[in-house]
């Protein structure tokens, strides 16, 4: 299964990204954190607790889809060094989408 999202990293470009999608996960400080291939990067979702919640179950239902992408929306995908974190205010207001 594919990923694709609008990202952007911590000199300000945004681009788009097609990777393969590991999981996902949600950390302490209020994001979700994507797991790709991509080892040297960690793509961060700021989001609350409770959208997590709603967001893990849009991805579930598009994976029990058989859909071969999946796409991110609604927000911006942040790429950071693996480890890193972002000093985000607005965090908890985002509201991510996924589509297949």
């Amino acid at each position: 299964m594919f990923i694709e999202y609008v990202c952007h990293d911590m000199t300000g470009e945004v681009f788009s990204e097609l990777a393969t999608f590991y999981g996902i996960r949600y950390n302490r400080n209020g994001f979700a954190v994507l797991s790709t291939e991509h080892s040297a990067h960690d793509y961060l979702l700021p989001m609350s607790g409770d959208h997590y919640k709603d967001f893990l179950e849009k991805i579930t239902r598009v994976i029990n889809s058989e859909f071969d992408v999946m796409r991110v929306t609604n927000g911006m995908v942040y790429r950071v060094r693996r480890g890193a974190m972002l000093p985000l205010d607005d965090k908890k207001n985002n509201e991510y989408d996924i589509e297949a």
